[in-house]
């Protein structure tokens, strides 16, 4: 998973996503690659740990409805899902909200 925070500047709109200063949001491969180059971004590759090591990152409702399918499609497939299986928007977020809330039992 790839992770991209903005650090210089008030905002900043691209491929569809925008990023507001000192905010950090996932991001595609494609959208990484290319913030890797912009000095404007702090970009980073997150390894999942499945030893004990990070917290995954739980998401709220607001903060899945204000990201875009690829986004949804990237959390979907880390969380064991297959993004194929949903038709819209509606249905990513229930099953991310589902199973962030099952995973943390």
């Amino acid at each position: 998973m790839y992770k991209a925070k903005l650090i210089k500047g008030k905002n900043y709109h691209v491929m569809d996503k925008v990023f507001k200063i000192g905010e950090e949001q996932p991001v595609s491969r494609k959208l990484y690659l290319y913030l890797k180059q912009n000095e404007a971004f702090e970009v980073n590759e997150v390894q999942d740990k499945k030893n004990g090591g990070e917290e995954p990152t739980h998401y709220t409702e607001d903060q899945l409805k204000g990201m875009h399918k690829p986004d949804h499609e990237t959390i979907i497939s880390n969380l064991g899902g297959n993004p194929s299986h949903f038709k819209n928007a509606d249905e990513r977020i229930a099953f991310i909200l589902n199973q962030q809330e099952n995973s943390g039992e």
